[in-house]
C-alpha cells in the first residue's frame, strides 16, 4: 500500500547535559510531514527557533511527490501543482514565509477544483511550517482539518503520516496525551501496512514524547523497539542514536550501569561512524552515568577521552564545563588534591575566555566549581586563595 507523502527530518539525539539540569529538555519534535490553515491570510514570521531542522534528501523526495496524485485537467489544477512544488523548493531553502505562502495557495486552488486528497495534503504541508515557527494552535487546527479530509473520503486509514504529523503539532503544544494518542493511530496504521521505516519513527516519536513527560520507563519500551529495527535493517546511524537514547532514558531512572552499558555501545558505533560529536557527546555522557554509579575509573577514563577531543578542536568553554564534571568526580571518590586541580582548570579557562568577553555572565555551575574551590582552599589552610577566588565571581 502506498501512502500519502511524508517526510522525516530526524534530529540527532539529544545527549544528557552536564548540568544539574538532567531532565528532558522540551524540544520542537521530529519534523516528520509538511503542513498551515485553511482561510488564513498571509502571514509573516519572526525569527525561527534555534532548534528548526533543515530538511533532508528524504523529505525533499517525498514533498516532491505531493503532485503524483490524481491528476487534474484545468488551468487552476496545473498552476496549484506548480504552486506545490515551488513551496517544497521555498521550504528547503528554509524560505518558510514562501512554502507557507505557496502551498495556501495551492490549497484554495485544490479546494476550488474538489481535489480534496491534494488539500489535505497541502494542510499537511502547512502545519509543519506552523510548527518550525512555533506556533502550535495553527499547526494543531491544520493537521487536525487534514485528518477530517481524509476521514470524510473513508481515507483515514491509509494516512499514518495525518495522525503522525497531528501528533507532532500537538507535542510542540504541550498536549502530550494528545500527542500520544494521534501517535499510536500512526503506528498502528504503519504496522498494518508492514512499513518497518514509519513503525520506526512513530517508535522514537513515542519514547521521545514520554521522555518529555518523564516517564521513562514507557520511553524505554518503545525506545527498545527501535533498537529492534534499527539493528533488524542495519541502520547503524539509528541504532547508535537509540543506544544513546536508552542510555539516558536509564541515567534518568537512576539505573546508572545499564546507563553505561549502553553509552558504550552507542559510543562504538559512533566512532565506526566517524561522528566525532556524539563520540564526545557519549563519552561525557557515560562518564557522568559512571560516577553517580560510583564507578569512578570508568567515568574518569571516559572525561580523559573527551578532554582529549575538546583541546583538540580547541574547544575551551566545553572544556571548562568537562573540567566541573572531572573535579565532582574525583570530590566524590575522595581525591581532593586532583578536585582542586580540576577546580582550578574551571577557573583557568573561564576566566581566559571571561577575558575576552566581559560582559559574560558566569554560568551557575561554573560559579559553583569556583566556589567548590575556595572550600577545598580554605579547607587547605589557604584562605587568602580561597578569597581571591571568590573575588572573580
Amino acid at each position: 500500500m502506498r501512502f500519502s507523502p511524508v517526510s522525516f527530518l530526524r534530529s540527532i539525539a539529544q545527549p544528557l547535559q552536564p548540568t544539574s539540569a538532567l531532565g528532558a529538555q522540551k524540544r520542537l519534535g521530529k519534523l516528520e510531514t509538511i503542513a498551515l490553515g485553511v482561510g488564513l491570510s498571509f502571514l509573516t514570521f519572526g525569527a525561527l527557533p534555534a532548534n528548526a531542522a533543515a530538511p533532508t534528501d528524504r523529505q525533499i523526495e517525498l514533498l516532491e511527490s505531493t503532485t503524483e496524485a490524481i491528476p487534474l485537467v484545468s488551468s487552476q489544477a496545473s498552476e496549484a501543482d506548480q504552486l506545490a512544488a515551488r513551496g517544497v523548493q521555498t521550504f528547503t531553502r528554509q524560505d518558510y514565509v514562501g512554502a507557507f505562502e505557496a502551498w495556501q495557495q495551492a490549497m484554495m486552488l485544490y479546494r476550488i477544483e474538489g481535489d480534496r486528497t491534494k488539500e489535505a495534503r497541502m494542510l499537511e504541508n502547512l502545519s509543519v511550517v506552523y510548527r518550525v515557527t512555533d506556533r502550535p494552535g495553527e499547526a494543531i487546527n491544520a493537521s487536525q482539518q487534514a485528518v477530517d479530509i481524509y476521514e470524510a473520503l473513508g481515507t483515514a486509514n491509509e494516512q499514518p503520516s495525518a495522525f503522525l504529523n497531528l501528533g507532532s503539532a500537538y507535542r510542540l503544544g504541550s498536549q502530550i496525551n494528545d500527542a500520544i494518542a494521534a501517535y499510536e493511530t500512526s503506528l498502528s496504521l504503519y504496522q498494518n501496512a508492514d512499513d518497518p521505516t514509519g513503525e520506526r519513527i512513530i517508535l522514537s516519536l513515542l519514547a521521545d514524547v514520554h521522555k518529555d513527560a518523564e516517564n521513562y520507563t514507557e520511553s524505554i519500551t518503545y525506545q527498545e523497539q527501535v533498537l529492534s529495527i534499527a539493528q533488524s535493517t542495519q541502520n547503524a546511524q539509528i541504532e547508535a542514536e537509540s543506544l544513546s537514547e536508552l542510555g539516558y532514558a536509564h541515567f534518568m531512572t537512576e539505573n546508572y550501569t545499564q546507563s553505561v552499558n549502553y553509552y558504550r555501545s552507542a559510543l562504538a558505533l559512533f566512532r565506526e561512524l566517524g561522528d566525532r560529536p556524539q563520540e564526545v557527546a557519549v563519552l561525557n555522557n557515560l562518564g557522568r552515568a559512571a560516577s553517580l554509579g560510583q564507578d569512578f575509573d570508568t567515568a574518569l577514563s571516559a572525561y580523559q577521552e573527551a578532554l582529549n577531543i575538546f583541546q583538540a578542536l580547541n574547544r575551551p568553554d566545553q572544556e571548562a564545563h568537562l573540567w566541573v564534571n572531572i573535579g565532582q568526580a574525583h570530590l566524590n571518590a575522595g581525591s581532593t588534591a586532583e578536585a582542586m586541580h580540576a577546580f582550578q582548570q574551571v577557573v583557568t579557562l573561564t576566566e581566559r575566555l571571561r577575558s575576552q568577553q566581559p560582559n559574560s555572565p558566569l554560568p551557575a555551575r561554573l560559579e559553583a566549581a569556583y566556589r567548590g574551590l575556595a572550600t577545598l582552599l580554605r579547607q587547605a589552610n589557604r584562605g587568602s586563595e580561597a578569597e581571591q577566588v571568590l573575588g572573580l565571581i
